[in-house]
């Protein structure tokens, strides 16, 4: 009988769930703007576990179905099936090549997830009760995953580069924007979602995919800590992953593989497929990849892993000779320390560097480190404090510490729990001051959102609008190029000197024969107006400002080639002849 009541009870609860959801206007107005976003970024998540799973599969040479992991797999998966996306699009990138190329993964998704609990029955109370650290992971980010694409290192790289490929039709090298040579597997997972859903809805798809992968991410730290939740609040609650969970950015996947790579203890094809995952996703995971292939002794798992991880760096030494590129050139972008004068304190709570913020927690079990592997990572993050332009990067190296250690004494929780509290204020704090709030109530539209949110995207609007059908434009003085209609050609961030250096022609007819070769049909000038002062912004600046020759070249070249000029507000297109 009491089974019976059960029933009853979920019945109920669920008919008043529905009857709250039907009358409660904010959960019709997120299906209407998301809905489609949410299940296609759902669909691509199942192709992106039968990926990790298949891939597992083939360096076993057997399909243990009961050994699938969702969240392993998934991570695994992620820049598996970008590789894979980016191979099939050097020949061609459609809607219905990247649709066929999704089916056919995501059905071998479905088949495997199926094929696992038919093998191994899910068990509710062997799951555990999730810590409401994960719920406050998920809350946060469906909030800032519902809006559109806004932060900087999107707009110039992440999602810039697979949108100028669809807008070619294939995957053409990018020489004016360095970051273009970076490994971008987790990018390219977002060719099928931008072709599919074009560049409003294909990013949003795109950020509830990274979503999905931040909550893998979390239920891998869950685990590997013993289901600590103090732990794991101790990675998620770190600022520069948290206000990150619905952006599309490389960070939660880079933590999550590094983490499955440190706990594949005594499994070969699951550590060769982490380690193969990481070298596809970003240059910061191969000396993880190294630390953890020599401490832990892992010859055996080195080969497959450096055959999968391979792909971005083969690219890269066809196109340039240089596996590594762009950094070991001339034209390496060069970044200045952002630090100046800034403490490591204003690292941790200065709101100016909110999303750098290495987090207090982490910083609090550095000292904590015990184990081989944990202990080199933690002096590699040390050393690269004083030598990485950027804080994020040293998240990765520090998550696996935190993931294993927590302070022995009740004091050192306390403090350790505050800090929690208080990056997650900070983390609530930042989600509230962009403003995305008046997106999920329906009081701001997409496009008013984005210009309050980067004032760029109305210069990129009037540059569509000046130029004509068919125009490559090569867009100088904005490094955003992703909210583009047009084909463009440009620089991402502190790509000036290689902007500079491409302008830097010996006369104004070399420049000019050059940009024909390049098929460049018009040059847009973007003068935007003093960015706010602080220390990145001055960097910024002056990393991505032209050298005085390539302007004067530039000028005079447009001068005596320009045959009709046109203006919008900050944006002066010259129509070349």
């Amino acid at each position: 009988m009491s089974k019976w009541r059960r029933w009853i009870a979920v019945a109920v609860a669920l008919y008043l769930l529905l009857v709250l959801l039907d009358r409660f206007v904010l959960v019709e107005l997120f299906v209407r703007r998301c809905g489609v976003a949410l299940a296609a970024a759902a669909f691509e998540a199942l192709a992106l576990i039968g990926a990790g799973f298949a891939i597992r599969g083939l360096l076993t040479r057997k399909w243990n179905w009961a050994e699938l992991d969702l969240a392993g797999d998934l991570l695994i998966g992620y820049p598996i099936f970008g590789a894979l996306c980016f191979l099939v699009g050097l020949l061609n990138v459609s809607g219905a090549v990247m649709l066929a190329l999704l089916v056919v993964a995501g059905v071998w998704g479905i088949y495997a997830v199926v094929r696992r609990y038919e093998s191994r029955p899910l068990k509710l109370d062997a799951l555990g009760a999730p810590p409401g650290i994960v719920v406050v992971l998920i809350v946060l980010g469906v909030v800032i995953a519902q809006a559109p694409p806004s932060s900087l290192d999107e707009l110039a790289y992440h999602l810039a580069v697979p949108w100028t490929w669809i807008k070619e039709g294939r995957a053409i090298a990018l020489p004016l924007l360095s970051h273009s040579y970076f490994p971008l597997g987790i990018e390219s997972a977002d060719l099928p979602l931008l072709s599919l859903l074009g560049a409003l809805g294909g990013g949003i798809a795109s950020h509830f995919l990274h979503l999905l992968a931040a909550i893998a991410t979390a239920v891998v730290a869950w685990n590997l800590t013993g289901r600590n939740g103090l732990a794991t609040a101790a990675i998620i609650t770190t600022p520069a992953l948290l206000i990150a969970a619905g952006w599309s950015l490389v960070d939660w996947p880079l933590v999550g593989l590094a983490l499955v790579a440190f706990e594949a203890v005594g499994d070969d094809a699951r550590f060769a497929a982490a380690i193969g995952a990481g070298l596809l996703t970003k240059y910061t995971f191969i000396p993880i990849a190294i630390v953890l292939i020599v401490a832990r002794r892992r010859w055996r798992a080195a080969l497959p892993a450096f055959a999968i991880g391979c792909v971005f760096f083969v690219r890269n030494l066809i196109l340039t000779g240089n596996p590594f590129a762009p950094f070991f050139t001339s034209l390496a972008p060069h970044v200045a320390h952002y630090r100046g004068a800034a403490y490591l304190s204003d690292y941790v709570f200065d709101g100016k560097f909110i999303d750098e913020s290495l987090g207090a927690s982490l910083l609090a079990l550095l000292p904590l480190a015990t184990g081989l592997v944990p202990v080199i990572l933690a002096l590699l993050a040390v050393a690269l404090f004083f030598l990485a332009p950027s804080a994020r990067i040293l998240i990765p190296f520090l998550a696996v510490p935190a993931a294993r250690n927590l302070p022995p004494s009740r004091t050192l929780r306390v403090l350790l729990a505050v800090a929690v509290a208080v990056q997650l204020f900070l983390a609530v704090w930042f989600v509230d001051r962009n403003g995305v709030f008046a997106l999920l109530a329906g009081n701001q539209s997409d496009e008013e959102y984005l210009v309050k949110a980067r004032p760029s995207y109305v210069t990129v609007e009037s540059i569509d609008a000046l130029a004509p059908p068919g125009a490559v434009v090569l867009v100088v003085g904005l490094n955003e190029t992703y909210w583009f209609e047009h084909r463009v050609r440009g620089g991402g961030n502190f790509d000036g000197p290689r902007l500079s250096a491409y302008l830097e022609q010996p006369t104004p007819d070399a420049l000019y024969a050059q940009l024909k070769r390049d098929g460049i049909t018009h040059v847009a000038v973007v003068s935007l107006p003093p960015l706010p002062t602080n220390v990145a912004k001055k960097v910024e600046e002056r990393e991505t400002a032209l050298s005085p020759a390539s302007q004067r070249v530039m000028s005079q070249t447009l001068d005596r080639y320009a045959a009709g000029v046109a203006s919008r507000g900050a944006a002066t297109l010259f129509t070349l002849r």
